[in-house]
Formats: C-alpha cells, sequence, structure tokens
C-alpha cells in the first residue's frame, strides 16, 4: 500500500474519456486512456503499444480522441501522438528542450511549452 512514486498529469477530452500520465522513478511510464466511468481502456507508451516514452508530461486530448504528448528524456525531446487506435507518431521530435506541456490551439495547431529553452512553440499537427 501507501501512495504512488512518482507523479502525473491529465486532461480531459470529448466523450468523457481523460489522459493521465504517469512518470514512474523505475521506468513505469506510460499514459493511461480513462473511460467516462473511469476504467482505463487504453495504456500507451509501452511495450505493445509504441512508441515507448521515456518520460511522459504534459498530455492533451484532440476533438478526434488522439492523445498528444509531452516526452522527453536523456536521447527524446518530443510531442507524440497517439491515435484513438493503432501506433503512434512523433508529431514533433526536432527543436524541443524538456518539453513539459501540451495544449491545443485550434485546429490542427499545438503549443508545447519547452522548459529548457523558457519558452512556448507551436507547430502544426494531424
Amino acid at each position: 500500500g501507501g501512495p504512488a512514486r512518482g507523479q502525473c498529469r491529465g486532461s480531459a477530452g470529448p466523450q468523457g474519456l481523460v489522459a493521465v500520465s504517469e512518470r514512474g522513478l523505475e521506468g513505469g511510464c506510460c499514459v493511461k486512456v480513462l473511460g467516462p466511468t473511469w476504467r482505463v481502456l487504453r495504456v500507451l507508451g509501452v511495450p505493445g503499444s509504441p512508441p515507448l516514452l521515456t518520460d511522459p508530461w504534459g498530455v492533451s486530448l484532440d476533438d478526434a480522441g488522439r492523445v498528444l504528448v509531452a516526452d522527453w528524456g536523456r536521447r527524446d525531446h518530443r510531442v507524440l501522438c497517439f491515435p484513438r487506435k493503432g501506433q503512434g507518431w512523433a508529431v514533433v521530435n526536432k527543436g524541443l528542450s524538456s518539453p513539459c506541456g501540451v495544449a491545443l490551439l485550434g485546429e490542427h495547431h499545438l503549443v508545447v511549452a519547452d522548459s529548457m529553452h523558457h519558452c512556448l512553440k507551436v507547430f502544426q499537427y494531424c
């Protein structure tokens, strides 16, 4: 028992979906997508649901139910997109240093909080 080790961040989306990033201290990193009844529908960024997450921070859900994840580690500083079904991909994989947040800004645009560059950056995604 006891409290969970690590940190999490979440985002509410369409149709009652909620995405929560889990940053484990011993490699247990993932994003869980919960339904309206708080049941786990999907676990993203783990073996069997690539790409693997290094250290997920901010998450956001778009109107299509895609999950956008700000993820960074020793090698990767990126934003990943996980569709409702199928494998995810990097929508931003250059020009970021420790992205810690992601939010949607209009259709097919996202804002990324770049913590080491001390700025917000806007990107297109689809």
